[in-house]
């Protein structure tokens, strides 16, 4: 079986979705005899032997093949936010097919289009709505839908494309990344962080629609904890800084952007983490943030807003507790709640840490090689699906009609 990930051409980035595809990169490669992630890449570098390290910016451990295509006369390293380069689709998929890929998985329309039109296999993960046209078209090929909610995949199949052909699968998680599990103690002096006190944290983008305007409520409603803030473009990081300068929020720590091979110490650092999502952004009912299933493999207990695909994971009071999105009082009074009672905090925080054992990359790869085997019914990737995988995706995934 040979795969190919096609992605959007802006690796390395900061982009989540940038993190996704290099995390299920690593992992269909475990399961791929010959496997390639394909992106965008500079002249220059190429002529001087320069390697952007892919290993340290995603924390990757498990070698696979990334090739960097040469589109670019030169570029800096990672790129932008909204970096694009429109042939790089269309180039990417004729590179595969001279390459003789058999699978193309992708998170890039275009280079799903251009690859369902030259024949092969595409496997197109998808998080958003998508055109009824494009869909129709695609429903024509050897083409299976990956996304992360049922209510995109029910859009999908309202919009023409097959509803057997759609798999639901979250976002996922690298155990590894984890290990070995630090204290608080361990993880707060390696931060040359104060080990006194409640901390906070939120880890990710630093967007309004993921819940960042109400950290400043919650930080002035809860002014005995320090309040966590890792991630984000430097732009936000100044914006959201300057914010809590002008409030006078001292108990906010905006850390900035960390690389990914060394974020571990920050979750164990805390004692209580927050996914505070909005639930006023189009995206609010079908997010599956990859911060979630972080948050539940670091052993640390979980606030996140009660929104229906973040409740398809958590549930309140088992392992997590769940609060009303966009409401300081709501996430304030569980927040609390979990500083003031460290059983249930333990509780729910193990049991968290016992569901994310399902949402491994590795596991979700599996289950998506073996989903495009059965409803595809493609020979080349069948015999290289074991029985695990198989009963892994029955567990996982209601019967079709």
């Amino acid at each position: 079986m040979r795969v190919i990930y096609i992605s959007s051409g802006n690796l390395p980035s900061r982009l989540a979705n940038s993190i996704q595809v290099a995390k299920m990169s690593q992992a269909l490669a475990r399961h791929a005899p010959a496997f390639e992630l394909v992106t965008l890449g500079d002249a220059a570098s190429l002529a001087a032997g320069r390697e952007f390290d892919f290993r340290e910016w995603y924390g990757l451990n498990h070698h696979f093949r990334i090739t960097r295509l040469p589109l670019l006369i030169r570029a800096s390293y990672p790129f932008p936010r909204e970096h694009r380069l429109r042939q790089f689709p269309l180039l990417a998929t004729l590179y595969a097919k001279a390459r003789k890929y058999e699978v193309v998985y992708t998170r890039s329309t275009e280079a799903a289009r251009w690859a369902a039109r030259l024949g092969c296999t595409v496997l197109l993960e998808s998080h958003e709505a998508l055109d009824a046209g494009y869909l129709r078209r695609l429903a024509r090929r050897r083409v299976l839908l990956v996304t992360i909610s049922e209510r995109l995949r029910e859009a999908y199949a309202a919009a023409g494309f097959p509803r057997q052909r759609v798999l639901v699968e979250h976002d996922g998680v690298d155990l590894e990344s984890f290990l070995p599990a630090q204290s608080k103690a361990e993880a707060r002096r390696l931060l040359a962080a104060p080990e006194e006190g409640p901390v906070v944290g939120y880890i990710g983008h630093l967007y309004d629609f993921k819940g960042i305007p109400l950290m400043y409520e919650l930080a002035a409603r809860l002014p005995h904890c320090r309040f966590l803030l890792v991630g984000g473009w430097d732009e936000d990081i100044r914006r959201v800084a300057a914010v809590c300068s002008q409030r006078r929020l001292d108990n906010i720590c905006v850390a900035g952007h960390v690389p990914l091979a060394r974020l571990a110490p920050y979750f164990f650092a805390c004692d209580v983490l927050l996914l505070p999502n909005s639930g006023r952004h189009a995206w609010s009912e079908t997010t599956s943030p990859l911060k979630l299933f972080e948050y539940m493999a670091s052993g640390r207990p979980i606030v996140a807003s009660s929104l229906p695909n973040i409740a398809s994971v958590l549930e309140h009071g088992r392992n997590a507790l769940l609060a009303a999105p966009d409401d300081p009082a709501s996430f304030a009074a569980q927040t609390q709640r979990l500083l003031s009672d460290p059983p249930l905090a333990d509780h729910v925080a193990a049991a968290a840490k016992d569901d994310v054992q399902h949402y491994t990359w590795d596991n979700r790869a599996a289950r998506i090689l073996a989903a495009a085997a059965a409803r595809l019914r493609c020979p080349h990737l069948s015999a290289h699906i074991s029985c695990s995988d198989a009963h892994a995706l029955r567990a996982k995934q209601p019967a079709s009609p």
